[in-house]
């Protein structure tokens, strides 16, 4: 009876392992999670957004039962395996990408995507990067209703480094920057009645690109929007004339990889200063005299390998002058200690000191930004700190105390699941209901109850992981969110 017993147990493993070879042989997939075997099967034809397949592949397949959001991961504790998951419906002679993803988390790899009913997912693994054992997880989330839509709308807004929303000739109507190469810019001036007109532009030779930042701001006092392009190799200024009909650059020679750049008044003179995180050193800050934007180095963020990646400006402690956050990350060579978040009080004498770990600021959160407003319309600004990684921990909902120091009311925000990587976080008011909303968290808003709860759409909505500006498009007193070539015009509702 043993060896029976003990050939029965071989035969099973052999019928699962050979289940999951090929397409027509997908193992159906429970709620729960699963150890896969060695990647050895059918290769897949694509591996959809992330470039080549691997030469073989693992099957499975998930029948919803009800529309909800499956959530498929292999970042499961203690599991260090480089894995590749890849998601499709149709049928195995023609199928059609839903979602795929590489590097979500170290090595391993987790989509959500919206299900419906009745309708059959093939869950995928490729071994382009190892074909290693590993387990992962199928979980099921049933949303809320959706809470606000957005009709889409193609606008011109040529090249790749077209997300910049701002307002750039004073006529009170957002438009959209396009930089198209070193010395062409297009900008889609707004046009009574939610039109575009697309006007370009030749500028001299900026050497750079804003391949990590852009910013506006009018740092001459002329009326009218200049630009700072952050690249990989140091900062450009876009400057407008005196009747915003042209421009000129001024390519400063500091040779550094930029991250976030801001426009700010650091010494309250009146005139526009600049910011610049530098990823692998101490920040950079170039003074307005007037005349020259003068290089600085050192005194705001003095990490010295960098980690500086999200800079925002606000007054966190009412008293009328500019603070700076950092929300840093270990990514860039940084080392030891170049994740923990700065928090640099502004001492009202152009001095800066650093006071994360005395307002509970300093957390190791692997961010690339935060969304700061004040969430619960008490007068202090609050902080929510995106995650870009769930290596040290998921997001950080910060609650101001009005004393200097900041509360964690993460536990049952929405915002203390490893669901929702995102590199920008942003804070507005979507759906117009007095409580601050954040883009942020994948594809998708989180609307804000205006007590730290979060609650996101049902549906993700198409937008870019990381370039999507946010302005009125339309003027019709909705936000809207710029997405490469296409307006996410929001539909409203009844809230003014």
């Amino acid at each position: 009876m043993k060896k029976k017993l003990s050939f029965f147990v071989v035969l099973c493993s052999i019928t699962w392992g050979n289940a999951q070879l090929t397409c027509a042989t997908a193992v159906n997939l429970s709620l729960g999670t699963h150890t896969a075997p060695a990647i050895t099967g059918t290769a897949l034809t694509t591996a959809c957004t992330l470039g080549s397949a691997g030469n073989a592949a693992l099957w499975y397949k998930y029948t919803a039962t009800q529309n909800s959001n499956i959530t498929v991961s292999t970042a499961l504790s203690g599991q260090n395996v480089d894995t590749r998951l890849i998601v499709f419906t149709g049928n195995c002679g023609s199928q059609t990408c839903v979602a795929a993803n590489d590097d979500f988390s170290g090595y391993a790899s987790q989509v959500t995507f919206g299900v419906t009913a009745g309708t059959t997912y093939y869950i995928t693994f490729d071994n382009r990067w190892t074909s290693s054992v590993f387990n992962f997880s199928v979980s099921e989330t049933v949303p809320a209703p959706n809470r606000l839509s957005f009709n889409q709308q193609y606008v011109n807004a040529p090249g790749i480094y077209n997300h910049c929303v701002v307002d750039m000739n004073g006529d009170y109507l957002d438009d959209i920057v396009s930089v198209v190469n070193n010395t062409q810019i297009v900008i889609a001036y707004q046009q009574p009645g939610g039109t575009f007109n697309e006007v370009p532009y030749t500028i001299p030779n900026t050497v750079v690109l804003p391949y990590w930042s852009i910013a506006a701001g009018d740092y001459d006092n002329n009326g009218f929007n200049d630009l700072i392009y952050g690249s990989s190799s140091g900062i450009a200024f876009v400057k407008a004339n005196a009747t915003g009909t042209g421009y000129t650059s001024e390519r400063k020679p500091e040779f550094y990889l930029t991250q976030r750049t801001n426009f700010v008044d650091i010494n309250k003179d009146g005139k526009l200063d600049a910011f610049v995180c530098d990823d692998n050193a101490p920040n950079r800050f170039y003074m307005n005299d007037g005349t020259n934007m003068n290089h600085n180095q050192g005194g705001m963020g003095d990490f010295p390998s960098g980690g500086n990646y999200g800079s925002i400006w606000i007054d966190y402690d009412n008293d009328g002058d500019m603070d700076l956050f950092i929300a840093k990350c270990s990514g860039g060579g940084s080392g030891p200690g170049g994740n923990i978040d700065e928090l640099h009080r502004n001492n009202g004498d152009g001095t800066f000191t650093n006071v994360a770990a005395l307002a509970n600021m300093a957390n190791p959160v692997q961010t690339w930004s935060s969304a700061w407003g004040d969430f619960n319309n008490d007068g202090w600004m609050d902080a929510v700190v995106g995650m870009n990684s769930t290596a040290n921990g998921y997001s950080k909902v910060m609650k101001n105390n009005g004393d200097g120091t900041f509360a964690d009311v993460s536990v049952g925000s929405g915002y203390d699941t490893a669901n929702g990587l995102s590199r920008e976080y942003v804070a507005y008011d979507f759906d117009n209901d007095g409580f601050l909303d954040i883009l942020g968290a994948g594809n998708n808003i989180m609307f804000g109850d205006g007590n730290f709860k979060f609650t996101p759409n049902a549906n993700p909505y198409n937008l870019n992981y990381n370039n999507r500006p946010v302005g009125d498009l339309n003027n019709d007193g909705f936000l809207d969110i710029q997405n490469g070539n296409t307006i996410m015009l929001n539909a409203g509702n009844t809230n003014k």
